[in-house]
């Protein structure tokens, strides 16, 4: 049984708070749509259907399996091969500032999501970065470069093209968002990193980031946003 101890201690912290901000979900049919080594695809295939979508086949060969689940190596194109409203709900995990066609991905996920389903969707949070970048990695050139409007950089997977998050109700008229959470608020403010592995510490940390995660004035620095949006019947 894999552990979430074998994680980093950020992406540890990022996935208890987006788990819990999911919430319990079970006898769902679910996709994960750039799915990365499974983490979040297995969480959730203990108790629903779920099949996930992965274009980087690096990336599977650490996957995590303790529970079925259908895995696809494939990128937007896969999606063609499903059904219109075939899924519950959809899951879109910092996905979208590495697409150059972000409306079309985001279109054909609204389409196979059935009506009254669940998009949840994570994202870059620019002014998130920027705190970043001025307090914890001491670096004012790229700091005031995002403040310019330029693109970040991620060692692993390269640009991060942000986006807004009004800009994803004008791609798709049908998707409404129900609710903005904040993630990782606090930690990449926090100077004392050798405390980052401690259980104890992580789960402090955990309720204090769901205390502030919706409120607007933390939520607004916060280095991620989790969107939850519904997919309604326009006819």
């Amino acid at each position: 049984m894999r552990k979430l101890t074998e994680l980093p201690a950020w992406e540890r912290l990022f996935k208890k708070i987006l788990w819990k901000q999911l919430g319990n979900i079970s006898g769902k049919y679910i996709l994960d749509f750039g799915s990365g080594e499974g983490i979040t695809a297995n969480h959730f295939a203990k108790d629903n259907k779920v099949i996930a979508v992965e274009p980087w086949e690096e990336m599977l060969k650490n996957v995590w399996r303790d529970y079925e689940y259908k895995q696809i190596i494939g990128d937007l194109s896969a999606l063609f091969n499903f059904s219109d409203n075939t899924f519950d709900i959809v899951f879109c995990h910092n996905v979208l500032e590495y697409v150059d066609d972000k409306a079309e991905v985001m279109h054909e996920l609204s389409r196979i999501l059935k009506p009254d389903g669940v998009l949840s969707l994570v994202k870059h949070n620019r002014i998130g970065r920027v705190m970043q970048m001025a307090v914890l990695l001491d670096d004012f050139e790229k700091a005031n470069a995002l403040l310019d409007g330029e693109d970040g950089m991620a060692s692993k997977f390269g640009k991060i093209q942000y986006y807004k998050e009004g800009q994803i109700e004008k791609w798709c008229p049908e998707l409404s968002c129900e609710k903005i959470y904040g993630i990782r608020t606090f930690w990449d403010l926090q100077q004392n990193q050798e405390r980052h592995s401690d259980e104890i510490w992580q789960d402090e940390m955990m309720k204090l980031e769901m205390r502030v995660s919706e409120l607007d004035e933390f939520r607004d620095i916060s280095f991620f946003h989790h969107l939850i949006l519904r997919k309604t019947d326009l006819i």
